[in-house]
């Protein structure tokens, strides 16, 4: 038991260490993350909750330039693969997008996001009344900082499709989406 004690603890130690590389203005990253999204009926106040029952499969490339060492801005193509309520698919670009990190001299470093764009989507729920809609996600995530090869990450994000009141009751869409990818620093 002491030597898995010891061990949890080196494992935290490690973890918590100065990464051998950092984030820094000028660099540029590289990613491609997927994951599942299932609608949910929370979200900022003022937007509409989602009864439909929505789940869907994410697929996200993006690319990033370093602004400062502590923030990212970003843009990200979206691909969502609906299986529920019935076959669908959305796709656009979260053109403008952004990425705070907390420190950046960890192996593994915390962020937040924010970002918004537009989309196409012939899902066809009571949420939504157009084919052409915006997008806007936010949320919070981990990042590994990596010298050389890839860095894995993980995000947390609330995703949520509407037509800005540009047209009916505007309910919009918002789902809980899990993400997991890699992405790459060029430096």
């Amino acid at each position: 038991m002491a030597f898995f004690g010891a061990l949890v603890l080196a494992a935290a130690i490690a973890a918590t260490q100065s990464a051998d590389a950092a984030f820094a203005a000028g660099h540029r990253s590289r990613g491609l993350a997927g994951g599942w999204g299932q609608g949910w009926p929370y979200a900022v106040p003022g937007w509409g909750k989602t009864r439909s029952d929505i789940s869907f499969i994410a697929f996200h490339p993006r690319m990033g330039w370093f602004v400062t060492d502590r923030l990212e801005l970003y843009g990200e193509a979206t691909l969502l693969l609906y299986h529920r309520p019935a076959p669908a698919v959305s796709a656009g670009l979260g053109g403008l997008a952004g990425r705070l990190y907390w420190s950046t001299h960890r192996t593994w470093v915390p962020y937040a996001t924010l970002g918004a764009g537009l989309l196409w989507t012939s899902l066809d729920v009571r949420e939504i009344d157009r084919i052409f809609n915006f997008q806007i996600f936010y949320g919070a995530g981990v990042r590994q900082v990596k010298r050389r090869g890839p860095g894995l990450m993980i995000e947390l994000r609330n995703h949520h499709i509407s037509n800005a009141g540009t047209r009916g009751s505007n309910l919009g869409v918002n789902a809980l989406t899990l993400l997991a990818g890699v992405e790459w620093t060029l430096r």
